[in-house]
């Protein structure tokens, strides 16, 4: 990766000024929560001028357009320093030379759910922590599928085609390799209280939950259809820092927020077009 290097966000399709970029329920507080993260985000060299936070309704915490915006705009952009990868876990010196024979079956993500757990015990000392400590990164659990009861799980997997079975076998199977060649051969390293499996599975759940709009649609009872499931945390951004390369998961403040939406078509209820992510 190269110093210096911004993911940005682009309109690609009109969508009545409206950038759709939504998180967990809409409340005063996480909408609140969202001016200062922004502001912190700018501070480490991103452009967020074009945006700000609003109400989206059902569709939780929203960033709309602060002017008249139209395809090819840039919206919102990111320093990547500010980004949690599979490349910056290995990195990171402290987890880098522990992390070098994980295979994981679920690949980066599981990597970016260890660098998570660190970036949280860091607490305050952690560069990300105004983002990491934000109302607007709050999630409940029933939005996490990953994490529901097993009886919710299984009537999951059957109304749907969402690989949950699979995903819950490879998630437990990861956390076993961590903890068996990593976790217990350095405690000090990584404590317990910290990367249990229970925080693990949290972490890597909010990378991997799948969302579907409107929130309320996700709980046990309210079961999602494949068509309007989506990964909702990680976004995909060029190997590199070159258009044409292989894209890969990572985390990055607000820009997590974004809606993954496999339509091209903008909605003329909600006026959502399509975003695109790059550097």
């Amino acid at each position: 990766d190269k110093p210096g290097q911004m993911v940005g966000i682009f309109l690609l399709l009109p969508s009545f000024a409206y950038a759709a970029l939504t998180s967990c329920p809409a409340t005063a507080t996480r909408v609140a929560a969202v001016p200062p993260l922004a502001e912190w985000v700018a501070s480490q060299g991103g452009d967020v001028s074009v945006v700000q936070a609003a109400d989206a309704a059902q569709l939780g915490v929203g960033l709309v357009a602060a002017r008249a915006v139209r395809r090819g705009d840039r919206l919102l952009s990111v320093p990547e320093e500010l980004a949690i990868t599979a490349e910056s876990a290995l990195r990171f010196e402290l987890l880098g030379a522990y992390l070098v024979e994980f295979e994981p079956y679920l690949a980066d993500y599981s990597f970016i759910a260890v660098a998570l757990l660190n970036e949280e015990r860091l607490g305050e000392q952690s560069i990300l922590a105004p983002w990491l400590s934000s109302a607007c990164w709050q999630v409940e659990q029933h939005d996490l599928p990953l994490l529901w009861p097993l009886d919710d799980q299984a009537e999951l997997e059957q109304s749907t085609a969402a690989p949950c079975v699979e995903r819950r076998l490879a998630a437990q199977a990861d956390y076993e390799w961590l903890r068996e060649n990593v976790f217990e051969a350095s405690p000090m390293v990584f404590p317990e209280s910290v990367f249990s499996e229970a925080s693990f599975l949290r972490a890597l759940g909010r990378s991997l939950a799948l969302r579907r709009r409107p929130f309320q649609d996700t709980l046990p009872g309210h079961l999602p259809d494949t068509s309007r499931l989506a990964f909702s945390r990680c976004v995909f951004v060029p190997a590199g820092g070159r258009q044409g390369e292989p894209a890969r998961p990572a985390l990055l403040p607000l820009v997590e927020l974004c809606n993954h939406s496999a339509s091209l078509e903008p909605s003329p209820r909600t006026g959502f077009g399509t975003l695109e992510v790059w550097d």
